[in-house]
């Protein structure tokens, strides 16, 4: 119920707030006490502090969607085990998981020796700066569960981005002698592939595979028979652990400096995430998923996540795991299992429980 609801109200980013005020209502009436931490004018993140312990373990996901596509718009409708709709797999399923895990480790909090946080953020589809701005206004924890559709695999590793803005001045001329002018879309692709080649010449990661380039965006020209005089195009790199971001600048500034007639500016920019494999949190939910007659594996991923906020900024073991699958994600049309997400709630509890516990 709380996941249809959830997929019913837009929350297309930047404009989260009505779905945040309803969490807000819904997780103080079920006594939860949000707090609000506040990312920018209209758009904040809410916290649920459950038990009092110093060691606490954070469950997050974020409500933010990408725009409608296709099919995919923030009409809920349930057919059998499924639910379709926009952010019905990302990530509002796994927002419905964590709060029914958080709502049940709530109901023996006073027994508690150790602390569960319910942290839903924003702007993870955008400037990814949810988590971020939860963490350097203070909050800090131990581990670090991100809810994302992975089908309950288990992602320790995952690749950073960055992206340029790039724009190509051109000469215009008559498109029936284009070589007295100077093509600025022929020069942006001519750009473009020197960036590819210089991403795709690092080591590729043996989980996560090579760096690569997306040519996400391109505008230019006006007219068929014109010679355009500017383009503007948007790339998005993914740097592979365990490169950074400043090995990709490094090897990229040679060439956006080496043309007068192009101007760049960095967008969005976020490391890999790299948890070992042997961390007490990667191996309590295997073992917990097994008891739940899940075979979760343990896996890279190429997108980004919340994850590596945590793991960057608190230096603590995080690790991705969600009902739904990454090919639903941002397709037209987007569905995910009513009982995967519930299995993402008992997976959550008996992970906590078990790892918490031993201390």
């Amino acid at each position: 119920e709380l996941l249809t609801r959830l997929v019913d109200i837009p929350s297309t980013f930047p404009h989260e707030e009505e779905c945040m005020l309803f969490l807000e209502r819904e997780l103080s009436t079920l006594g939860m006490q949000p707090e609000r931490i506040d990312v920018e004018e209209g758009r904040f993140n809410l916290l649920c502090r459950i038990g009092s312990g110093e060691r606490r373990i954070c469950l997050n996901a974020h409500v933010d969607t990408v725009p409608p596509n296709g099919g995919s718009t923030p009409n809920a409708r349930a057919d059998g085990d499924i639910v379709y709709g926009l952010g019905s797999c990302d990530d509002k399923a796994s927002v419905a998981a964590i709060i029914t895990a958080g709502l049940e480790m709530a109901s023996r909090a006073d027994e508690l020796d150790y602390g569960v946080d319910v942290l839903i953020s924003v702007d993870e589809e955008d400037g990814g700066g949810g988590v971020e701005t939860a963490i350097n206004k203070g909050y800090k924890c131990d581990y670090a569960i991100v809810g994302e559709p992975s089908n309950l695999d288990i992602i320790r590793i995952h690749n950073g981005l960055i992206w340029f803005t790039l724009v190509a001045r051109g000469v215009a001329a008559h498109g029936s002698a284009p070589w007295v002018g100077a093509n600025a879309i022929e020069r942006m692709m001519g750009v473009v592939e020197e960036l590819r080649n210089a991403v795709s010449a690092f080591e590729p990661n043996p989980i996560t595979g090579p760096n690569s380039l997306n040519l996400g965006t391109i505008k230019g020209g006006d007219l068929p028979n014109r010679v355009p005089e500017h383009c503007e195009a948007i790339v998005d790199i993914r740097v592979v652990p365990p490169h950074k971001l400043a090995d990709v600048r490094d090897a990229v500034t040679p060439v956006l400096d080496s043309y007068e007639w192009l101007t760049y500016e960095g967008g969005k920019a976020r490391e890999g995430l790299d948890t070992l494999e042997s961390s007490p949190l990667i191996q309590t939910m295997l073992q917990c998923a097994r008891e739940l007659g899940r075979d979760s594996k343990v896996m890279g991923g190429r997108g980004w996540t919340e994850a590596e906020s945590f793991r960057t900024l608190l230096g603590i073991d995080a690790i991705v795991c969600g009902p739904g699958s990454m090919q639903q994600a941002h397709s037209s049309n987007e569905f995910v299992s009513i009982s995967e997400t519930q299995l993402a709630a008992e997976l959550y509890v008996r992970t906590i429980e078990r790892l918490m516990e031993a201390g």
